[in-house]
């Protein structure tokens, strides 16, 4: 089994409410250099995105479901 980490940012569309898929990564400190890379493009003073308030990272596991095949 694998772990999968999937980045989302919620307000990043038109519904500043709404969660919004960036990307996905096989590690999870990759998701936070990632957030850290997408505040880095703000010229601004603070964090655009602050993990566990408007940004998040759920982990999932990927289950194998083809037998072996």
């Amino acid at each position: 089994m694998q772990n999968v980490n999937i980045l989302q940012l919620q307000g990043a569309g038109d519904n500043e409410r709404e969660w919004t898929n960036y990307a996905v990564y096989a590690d999870y400190d990759e998701a936070v250099e990632a957030l850290s890379a997408i505040n880095a493009e703000y010229d601004v003073d603070f964090a655009v995105y602050t993990l566990n308030e408007n940004a998040r990272i759920e982990t999932h596991t990927v289950v194998d479901n083809n037998w072996g095949l």
